[in-house]
């Protein structure tokens, strides 16, 4: 789907034909509905290996050094800032990704699990490798930062005035 989008965009800057729908070699539909949410589990769950936490472990403390982000195979986290609970995350959920967005920043949330969980440790080299290969993968990981962004902003947002 992507190759198709490219090649009609190439097309139209050579001169060529743009296809329907089109204005100026650029779809008349959201541009990034090629870029629907990928199943992250499903991408890293081949030759992973897994971190195993029991309910209520910890799988990371705010302020700790960040070097991977995980994918949780089963079980559930949550994530939470003082007493302050960010998310609940499941199965194919994401937690610690931007300690590889943000290189070298600590941690800004502590992880814990609420039951028995299952984890795949995605790292530096992993994660540029699936960046690479599915540029999809990237824009879910935006969209899940985005997502917890307008949360918090909604979350922390003073009341319009009367």
């Amino acid at each position: 789907m992507i190759v198709e989008g490219n090649s009609n965009r190439r097309r139209a800057a050579r001169g060529g034909a743009e296809p329907s729908g089109q204005v100026g070699g650029v779809p008349d539909q959201d541009p990034f509905a090629a870029f629907g949410p990928v199943d992250i589990l499903s991408l890293v769950a081949n030759d992973a290996e897994i971190t195993r936490l029991e309910s209520g472990q910890v799988l990371f403390a705010e302020g700790d050094p960040a070097d991977c982000m995980y994918v949780v195979k089963s079980g559930r986290l949550r994530i939470r800032s003082g007493s302050v609970v960010y998310e609940d995350i499941g199965p194919g959920g994401i937690v610690g990704e931007m300690g590889l967005v943000e290189r070298r920043q600590p941690r800004s949330a502590t992880v814990y699990a609420l039951s028995d969980a299952e984890l795949i440790a995605i790292d530096d080299a992993r994660f540029f490798s699936l960046v690479g290969a599915t540029p999809r993968f990237a824009v879910t990981v935006m969209q899940v930062l985005s997502r917890r962004l307008r949360a918090m902003d909604r979350r922390y947002r003073p009341e319009p005035r009367a």
